[in-house]
């Protein structure tokens, strides 16, 4: 069997509990996998190499980078998964230097809980997958973990979530309603979810790695009257930063 660890770094517990969401798939997933660390789960803890290695959250603090570095060295394959760990998420949106923001509620620049500026896994170590999303499909983590088990190289997301609102024939709320959607800067693989409850896309699974057009958007946002900050703060929310316009 293979063996695989859970690793959880700062965020709020929802990645590592959408694993357990999966109910009777877990089940299915156990055939092949045997669990040496998974917190949310057992405070059962084997220290040995593994074969994969599922990281959550941000890099917030020195433990986090401890943490991280281990499971990237005793690990052949490495996921980052939510957005936290793929691109910083709400947290790494944050303006500020962590000794700033200490100062600010606590009137003292001291850091003796060894804070860190949140980053994501991905500034930190190589990672072999990266599954975005908050939360992200519990689904696609599934046929992540059954392709590795059956040795199939699993597919990585290259499209926009527009892509998947017209495989859908969902009716588009940013052109026919004017609600500000991300979905045309968005990394696809949701399914349209929100799009299909009429609300618009708020990025959640992180901005394309390639061939966005944020500036495009930008302007399509303004037309339709939403001043500068709530675009700029609506495009930061969950890209830390990384979308530029």
């Amino acid at each position: 069997m293979l063996k695989l660890g859970v690793f959880e770094l700062t965020d709020c517990g929802g990645c590592a509990l959408n694993i357990l969401f999966l109910y009777d798939k877990l089940f299915d997933l156990l055939k092949f996998y045997e669990i040496k660390e998974f917190h949310m789960a057992s405070s059962f803890k084997e220290h040995d190499h593994l074969d994969v290695a599922i990281v959550t959250g941000t890099v917030s603090c020195q433990r986090d980078l401890e943490v991280l570095r281990h499971a990237r060295n005793y690990s052949n394959y490495l996921i980052a998964l939510g957005t936290c760990a793929t691109h910083g998420s709400v947290q790494g949106a944050v303006e500020g230097k962590i000794r700033d923001k200490l100062e600010k509620v606590y009137g003292t620049r001291a850091n003796p809980m060894k804070a860190l500026d949140p980053k994501p896994v991905i500034e930190y170590v190589a990672v072999d997958f990266a599954l975005p999303g908050c939360p992200y499909d519990k689904m696609e983590l599934y046929q992540l973990l059954i392709d590795l088990a059956k040795g199939i190289e699993p597919v990585k997301k290259d499209y926009p979530v527009c892509i998947e609102c017209k495989l859908n024939e969902y009716e588009c709320v940013l052109v026919k309603k004017g609600v500000p959607c991300l979905g045309p800067i968005t990394l696809g693989g949701c399914n349209a979810v929100c799009i299909k409850s009429g609300l618009g896309c708020i990025g959640c699974r992180g901005p394309l790695p390639k061939d966005a057009n944020p500036a495009s958007e930008f302007e399509i946002l303004k037309e339709l009257g939403y001043d500068e900050e709530y675009i700029r703060k609506k495009f930061k929310t969950f890209a830390r930063g990384e979308l530029r316009w």
